[in-house]
């Protein structure tokens, strides 16, 4: 297993059991691998952690705000093109993420800089689609849209992800709705 084998299969583990399978001897278990493959890429469980939650950062967060930079000029194509890159990612991995963050203080930095940094981008949307309210209304309506997001993946039982995109485009249209008033 390469190191990157050793992130993919742990991040497909965490959507199918949760957070709590990032332990070494329950990842070893269900890999079916040794503790030495482990150590081998890893100095230790915490470095493995770390790397763990970087790649959530990186893969979940900036590749995603750098794809929708090449279309800065349009934001409703950022919209369309956010909502089309969030619903093909695992979003059980988000979820389990989340949770995990609210037991271990560890965690939530990570989920601190990822919220953060996703509200921002959703502000300067926000700002595009609105640009005669004032900043305070557009950071509301940022972090608004983006607690709908998270709190629609906590709902259960569960949204199918048609629904998900379902009131996401029903919420958009409100938005529009509201502006063209304006």
């Amino acid at each position: 297993m390469t190191k990157q084998d050793w992130i993919d299969s742990s991040l497909k583990l965490v959507s199918k059991y949760g957070a709590d399978t990032l332990k070494i001897d329950v990842l070893c278990k269900k890999l079916k691998v040794t503790k030495g493959s482990f150590y081998h890429h890893f100095k230790s469980h915490k470095i493995f952690i770390a790397e763990i939650l970087e790649y959530w950062y990186k893969t979940f967060t900036l590749d995603i705000i750098n794809q929708i930079k090449e279309h800065q000029d349009n934001p409703i194509k950022q919209i369309e093109l956010l909502d089309e890159i969030i619903y093909s990612k695992d979003l059980n991995i988000e979820i389990e993420f989340r949770a995990w963050g609210l037991r271990n203080k560890s965690v939530l930095p990570y989920m601190e800089k990822i919220d953060k940094e996703r509200i921002l981008v959703i502000k300067n949307i926000q700002e595009k689609l609105n640009p005669n309210s004032d900043k305070k209304t557009n950071e509301n309506m940022a972090i608004y849209i983006y607690c709908q997001f998270i709190g629609s993946l906590f709902i259960q039982p569960k949204l199918s992800r048609e629904k998900q995109k379902e009131l996401d485009n029903f919420f958009l249209n409100l938005i529009l709705q509201k502006d063209t008033k304006c």
